[in-house]
């Protein structure tokens, strides 16, 4: 049942991203839900290809649980997971799943067991309600399909009771959970008429206050997102959970802990301060981080009449048409010091991207377009990205889902930030704008970087040394410098050492040095902009 369920997910969520996202907004947030759901539930779908058809259930859901852990985006994704987690622990051993059993496991949809949510008052609505809805049958032990008929039709009518009726605000992550349930039930029963219903009751919900997403930025404390993947004890998990505590982040986390006690957990979180929340113990697999504000243009143009529908319901009568979808833009780097300017410049940063991450860079390049450019920091890096370029399948004829920025260091990858995240493409752009968007991108890029140039300084610190690269560097008259100095580096003796030696090449002029503590291993860099 969940093989199919997250099959037909993957396509019930593609179709129904721009509704998703649009309710997002309606709450002033980042009008990201539907789009996040698509990418998670392809993710499921992809994952669930791997099993057999008749896999037992806990199976599928344990494949579930680790895919959500590792290819999983946005909170809504944690969410899910952490239903999941919850199922696969109150199943057990069982080998048949009875209509005992499967009581059982849907009374423990809200107790995940290695997870913690800040449920929405909707889910909690909504699960508490179907928990209790089959706990009033008493002794009455319906079939299996009609025990999870009946708890996601419950679930169906806690969103509707949740909907705030002052502004009719629908709650995007409880849609997606109810989606993600009336899925399998229709999968259970086979029956495609479970997926109308639900698409005419969300219909319902949106007629009565159909209006234009107003995205606002996140309040104070939560300017970036964070996604952590951890390995190790859960004491590891401990003292990272009381650091994010004291920072007052927001966070969720999923996991799954072995029978020696190991663990891996996922972590979305909040905050203001995205280095403080990097683990300092444990095993990092992934250190991800984005600007969590949303694009400024988004929902103040133009709407359209024909509205938006699915199955043949329309679903809102009118959407923003000029609504901007920023590039997609993946910055890797080496440098802690670089990971907020290059998330305030709008890319997804990976801090010390290995070969894990591959799955990552997968997931954080799913958007509407389709076209993602990324810049590597170094070989590595740029061999991470040839390896997942070569896995995705072309978006258009000559129109590769991957670019690769020619960047080799830091500095470069911070260049074509800069020049490449802002870029934007109004909507509904989708895949028939990828070809221009990867022109832009491959020209920007392109051009971010020839007039841009860096050189490592030498270690020692020697000033013959450091002149030598600012000569290597200057090949025309730079407008502006830029320092990265590395963790080994005696950062006050060498800025101090390249503003006198710029001084005396460029002798009259005010030196625009701009200096980070980047704390990379290795040699600091130095470059400019022409």
């Amino acid at each position: 049942m969940i093989i199919a369920a997250c099959r037909a997910g993957a396509e019930e969520a593609a179709r129904l991203a721009p509704f998703l996202d649009d309710l997002d907004g309606w709450d002033g947030a980042d009008c990201d839900t539907g789009t996040n759901a698509a990418a998670t539930m392809a993710a499921l779908a992809a994952a669930m290809d791997s099993l057999e058809p008749r896999a037992h259930p806990r199976v599928a859901l344990e494949v579930g649980v680790e895919t959500l852990i590792r290819r999983g985006v946005g909170h809504s994704s944690v969410a899910l997971a952490a239903l999941f987690e919850a199922w696969v622990a109150a199943l057990g051993d069982d080998r048949e799943v009875t209509p005992v059993a499967m009581r059982r496991m849907l009374a423990s949809s809200l107790v995940p067991s290695s997870s913690f949510i800040q449920w929405s008052d909707a889910l909690v609505e909504m699960l508490g309600g179907a928990v209790r809805e089959l706990a009033e049958l008493g002794p009455t032990l319906p079939d299996v399909e009609d025990v999870f008929s009946r708890f996601s039709t419950q679930a169906q009518i806690g969103l509707v009771d949740a909907t705030n009726e002052l502004t009719g605000r629908i709650d995007p992550g409880g849609a997606f959970i109810a989606l993600v349930l009336a899925c399998i039930d229709a999968s259970m029963r086979d029956d495609a008429g479970i997926l109308q219903s639900f698409t005419a009751m969300l219909a319902d919900l949106a007629r009565r206050h159909s209006r234009a997403p107003e995205p606002a930025s996140p309040p104070p404390g939560r300017d970036f997102t964070v996604d952590i993947i951890l390995e190790g004890t859960q004491e590891d998990l401990r003292c990272l959970l009381g650091r994010l505590a004291g920072l007052g982040a927001r966070l969720s986390y999923v996991g799954r802990v072995d029978l020696f006690g190991m663990g891996e957990w996922r972590l979305h979180v909040d905050t203001s301060a995205p280095l403080a929340a990097h683990p300092t113990s444990g095993q990092v697999v992934r250190f991800q981080v984005s600007d969590a504000r949303p694009d400024d243009q988004i929902g103040i143009d133009e709407l359209a009449d024909e509205g938006l529908t699915h199955r043949g319901v329309r679903l809102l009568q009118r959407r923003p048409m000029r609504r901007v979808e920023r590039a997609r833009v993946i910055a890797c780097t080496r440098a802690p010091g670089l990971v907020e300017d290059l998330a305030r410049a709008g890319a997804v940063v990976f801090l010390e991207p290995s070969a894990v991450d591959a799955a990552g860079i997968v997931s954080a390049a799913v958007s509407r377009t389709g076209v993602t450019l990324v810049a590597p920091c170094d070989d590595a890096s740029a061999a991470l990205v040839g390896t997942v370029a070569s896995v995705l399948p072309s978006v258009a004829p000559g129109v590769p889902a991957i670019l690769r920025a020619d960047s080799r260091d830091d500095l470069g990858v911070l260049a074509v930030a800069r020049a490449c995240a802002p870029l934007f493409v109004p909507q509904p752009g989708g895949v028939e704008s990828a070809p221009t968007l990867a022109r832009i991108l491959r020209d920007s890029a392109h051009e971010a970087l020839m007039t841009s140039a860096s050189a490592p300084l030498p270690r020692d610190g020697d000033p013959a040394g450091i002149a030598e690269a600012l000569a290597e560097v200057t090949q025309e008259r730079p407008c502006a410098w830029r320092l990265l100095i590395s963790r080994e580096d005696d950062g006050p003796y060498t800025l101090a050492t390249v503003r006198q030696l710029l001084a005396t090449r460029v002798p009259g002029i005010l030196i625009d040095l701009e200096t980070w503590d980047g704390g990379q291993a290795g040699p600091s860099l130095v470059g400019c902009t022409l």
